[in-house]
């Protein structure tokens, strides 16, 4: 029988150091590796993404061990009105 592959931890610090230096989100994804390259959808960021998501969501443990949300880097208003677009009928 095959043994299973562990999880590789994800690199929230790096992301978060990324995020703040202004990289998109492919250039995040390439240097820490996480590019979905046999995704069906061909959506390659999709795991990255959803990282992201729960950043700002949730947050993560910074270096200090306190729990930090990621920023966004666009107003409050925009990604209020982002959430409220995403949520009505279209």
């Amino acid at each position: 029988m095959k043994k299973r592959s562990k999880r590789k931890p994800f690199p929230y610090l790096k992301v978060a150091e990324l995020w703040e230096k202004g990289k998109t989100i492919s250039e995040i994804a390439k240097a820490i590796g996480r590019t979905d390259k046999r995704r069906e959808d061909g959506d390659q960021y999709h795991s990255l993404r959803n990282f992201l998501r729960r950043m700002h969501a949730i947050g993560y443990t910074n270096a200090q061990g306190e729990l930090t949300k990621l920023p966004y880097r666009v107003s409050r208003a925009t990604v209020r009105r982002a959430k409220a677009a995403k949520h009505s009928p279209a």
